[in-house]
């Protein structure tokens, strides 16, 4: 289905709102009372002018706005097609769930009005991303959030998380410089930066320019898409940022860089120019190697967070193998995964929060018998886990099947492979936590005859998690849900293609 442009100020209000409330929590957010309704409402609200986006985009249509000439053909720009309406209602929903889990967890925190408003302009900003409609566009958005996203993860100001800051810095602000220098490389080819579907470079293009080109933006983009070995940030910056960011740097941080790298391949580039570079074996081994190596470190990680990173790294690695392989099959699963691993990921970090909040817990090892301290949280984690691993009729097990059923018809048993080795790596490395929680133990028993109060509102967006994980699974064919856009999203970048 080809989108017919429609010319709307909505795609900048959707971007603006947070924004908005951004700026309104630096105002009035000094009185604790309006935190909530100005964080919350701003957030909420935002989510419904995103889902009226995905009824315009259903309908057919592709909402955009120019905001800017820089120089021509130079334009800032937005416009929603399915793939970046995908995208943005997973961004749109993961949010408000993270507010309200950081209105609780930093409660005591004096910088609890600093946090809200950078996770509000960071919200604004993914959905800039999202809305993109050029290269530069998404250049400019891209890095915005990226710089927004340091006082966030040093929010905690310690000396871990300072280092684990200066090092995401460090490798956003080099990963930046590839992504320009692509772009640049892109533009001298093309003398345009639009997104085309079936690419806008021409198949007859110079193959030694288009070829730096490719690699400096799989480079720049990798390393937020944390492909080995771009990938060295993510195992420090998620257990040192407060759990409501290591939630939405998991859930949608991460990828915003495959949501760059299947932009960049389908509109840039396109399948045919790409079947002739014979760059994409490099990125399916590139990523097949981190899916398997990625799932084995986390094996070995005793932090639960840092467990947690490892495990994003590989996950996200199976979207990279998907996108790799140029099918519209394996596409749609790798829409979907983005999609129903953020929500799995982002309350298993949930988790991690309310496990430390009541226990002061932080490693697996001292996870022993904690069911009964936390039987909800116990609940909740274990059915995450679950579907994290792939057990049906949860998210992650539909999923991990569209995946499955795209790689082999897309590249045979393979990359098939690399799927059933990341599962079970991932059962390896999520079991013993499951395991652990419910493992009867009499000292516990007796210490803890009552249960432990848990922060209400905290469990409130970790249910909101669980829930969403099981609808996911059992009701996908839900009207404007991730499998009706993924499927949309797929047919508009490969069937430009043929």
């Amino acid at each position: 289905m080809i989108a017919v442009p429609l010319p709307s100020l909505l795609p900048l209000l959707v971007v603006l709102l947070p924004l908005l409330g951004a700026v309104l929590l630096g105002v009035f957010g000094h009185q604790r009372r309006w935190l909530a309704p100005l964080a919350l409402g701003t957030s909420g609200l935002t989510f419904g002018l995103v889902l009226v986006l995905v009824s315009t985009v259903r309908q057919g249509f592709q909402p955009e706005i120019a905001l800017m000439q820089l120089a021509p053909p130079m334009r800032i720009v937005l416009g929603v097609d399915a793939l970046g309406a995908l995208f943005a209602l997973t961004i749109a929903a993961l949010f408000p769930l993270a507010l309200a889990y950081a209105l609780k967890s930093l409660a005591d925190d004096a910088h609890l009005k600093r946090f809200l408003a950078l996770v509000l302009a960071a919200q604004g900003l993914m959905l800039g991303v999202a809305f993109a409609d050029n290269l530069l566009t998404l250049l400019a958005f891209y890095e915005l959030f990226s710089l927004i996203s340091y006082p966030l993860i040093v929010h905690d100001r310690t000396p871990k998380a300072l280092a684990a800051g200066l090092k995401y810095i460090v490798y956003i602000i080099v990963g930046g410089v590839f992504i320009l220098t692509g772009i640049i490389v892109v533009y001298a080819l093309a003398g345009d930066l639009a997104f085309v579907p079936g690419g806008l470079l021409s198949a007859d293009v110079a193959r030694t320019p288009a070829l730096l080109a490719w690699v400096c933006l799989m480079v720049g983009f990798g390393v937020k898409a944390a492909l080995m070995p771009l990938h060295g940030w993510v195992a420090d910056a998620h257990p040192a940022a407060p759990p409501p960011f290591s939630a939405i740097l998991s859930g949608v941080m991460v990828a915003a860089g495959s949501f760059g790298i299947l932009r960049v391949l389908f509109e840039i580039f396109g399948a045919q120019l790409l079947g002739q570079l014979g760059v994409m074996p490099w990125l399916a081994t590139i990523a097949g190697i981190s899916a398997v190596l990625a799932g084995a470190l986390a094996i070995g990680e005793d932090e639960f967070k840092r467990r947690l990173a490892y495990s994003t790294i590989s996950q996200m690695a199976y979207v990279a193998l998907a996108i790799a392989l140029l099918s519209e099959l394996a596409l749609v699963g790798a829409l979907v995964h983005i999609s129903h691993h953020a929500f799995i990921k982002a309350g298993l970090f949930f988790c991690a929060g309310l496990i430390v909040a009541v226990t002061g817990f932080k490693k697996v090892s001292e996870f022993d018998g904690l069911a009964r301290r936390m039987p909800a949280t116990a609940v909740m984690l274990t059915l995450l886990a679950l579907a994290m691993i792939g057990v049906p009729p949860l998210s992650g097990f539909l999923s991990k099947w569209l995946l499955g059923v795209g790689l082999i018809e897309a590249g045979g048993l393979l990359p098939l492979g690399v799927l059933v080795i990341g599962t079970l790596l991932a059962a390896a490395y999520l079991w013993p936590v499951i395991f652990r929680i419910w493992l009867p133990r009499e000292d516990v028993k007796r210490a803890e005859s009552a249960w432990a109060r848990q922060p209400t509102l905290m469990l409130i967006a970790l249910a909101a998690t669980a829930v969403l994980t099981v609808v996911l699974g059992l009701a996908a064919t839900l009207p404007g849900g991730p499998l009706e856009l993924a499927r949309l999203a797929a047919a508009q970048l490969i069937g430009a293609d043929g």
